[in-house]
């Protein structure tokens, strides 16, 4: 993964795009399977997984550690493909939505790149989306490097 791939970009006044992405040396059903193990989320320092299933429309809720704090968070699926991705675009704090996509792509039979992506914006945006996109890429940054740990352990344990 080169720094480049990692990146902020502005859209708009308050409008702000977050891209993050790391290559895997796992086929991408193994990060599929390690990312939906939603029982199995010790791994991850900060998203602690879904409570319901990944499927599109269904409601769940995110459970996040954010400054030693576990927060949990209730969003729509949206734009889920099984095996592929999930999003979710809701708002979560007053004056400010994210879309948010977890995608993963394979590269070739035996690696594969995951994708964060996520869109703050809204009202609020305009005070706080350089600071919360920020914040994103940093999280979304170590949750990459902790699913790639154990998506290639779980790999090489099979």
């Amino acid at each position: 993964m080169t720094s480049d791939a990692n990146s902020i970009e502005r859209l708009g006044l308050g409008n702000y795009q977050v891209h993050t992405q790391i290559d895997i040396d796992a086929p991408a059903s193994v990060v599929w399977a390690t990312l939906t193990d939603f029982d199995d989320y010790g791994w991850s320092s900060s998203f602690k997984g879904l409570d319901g299933p990944v499927e599109p429309g269904a409601e769940v809720t995110a459970t996040f550690v954010v400054s030693g704090r576990t927060r949990t968070i209730q969003h729509e699926l949206i734009d889920v493909e099984p095996g592929v991705q999930w999003a979710w675009s809701d708002v979560f704090m007053p004056g400010l939505t994210d879309f948010h996509v977890y995608r993963v792509e394979p590269i070739d039979d035996a690696r594969s790149r995951f994708i964060q992506r996520d869109r703050p914006h809204g009202r609020a945006g305009f005070l706080l989306g350089w600071f919360m996109a920020r914040s994103f890429r940093s999280m979304y940054e170590t949750f990459n490097a902790e699913l790639k740990a154990e998506a290639e352990r779980r790999h090489g344990a099979g």
